[in-house]
């Protein structure tokens, strides 16, 4: 009896077990059901947003390709740019040089030129003192006459032209002496 007890409840266990499995098997086949509609969803996000975002991707892929063209082609400029300032850099390497050049062959005769004018004016101004030296003490003197190499009488008509041509020509020469004076001082 107790061999049939047993028997009796194993077979009631199993029974129980059995039951218990398909209950099992019905809740995990709910589970899946409710797991595979929350995939389908999920994939019919996924397909949505994929459709959204494939032109986002062209769209980036055709920028990136625009970038890269437009980076390419500034390092080409770039290229030409720095040929521009190397060739722009010579030429005014040359262009001083070739200056350097004509001052080193006009400098001689130009400061020969201002001794010459120089030494003119010395002998102008030498003659003027001798001829001041050799004049009578009364004579008369212009306000604008005091800076003009020779001094001018009035005693009659051909001392007025020669006046008039000495005081052009003292303003020729004071004309000269200034500019060889801003000469030197260059």
């Amino acid at each position: 009896m107790t061999l049939e007890i047993l028997n009796i409840v194993s077979v009631i266990i199993q029974i129980v077990l059995f039951i218990a499995l398909i209950f099992v098997i019905i809740s995990l086949t709910k589970y899946l059901k409710m797991l595979m509609a929350k995939v389908d969803v999920l994939e019919d996000d996924f397909n949505k947003f994929k459709t959204r975002v494939d032109p986002l991707i062209d769209d980036s892929r055709a920028l990136i390709q625009k970038i890269n063209k437009i980076s390419d082609k500034v390092d080409d400029n770039f290229k030409y740019v720095t040929l521009t300032v190397e060739k722009i850099k010579d030429t005014v390497e040359d262009i001083i040089d070739f200056k350097d050049r004509i001052v080193r062959k006009a400098e001689p005769p130009i400061f020969e030129t201002i001794n010459a004018f120089a030494a003119i004016v010395k002998g102008v101004r030498t003659f003027s003192d001798t001829l001041k030296r050799n004049r009578p003490a009364g004579r008369h003197h212009d306000s604008d006459g005091d800076n003009l190499l020779f001094d001018s009488t009035d005693n009659g008509d051909s001392e007025f032209e020669l006046k008039e041509q000495f005081d052009d020509i003292n303003k020729e020469l004071n004309d000269v002496r200034k500019k060889l004076e801003e000469m030197k001082k260059v």
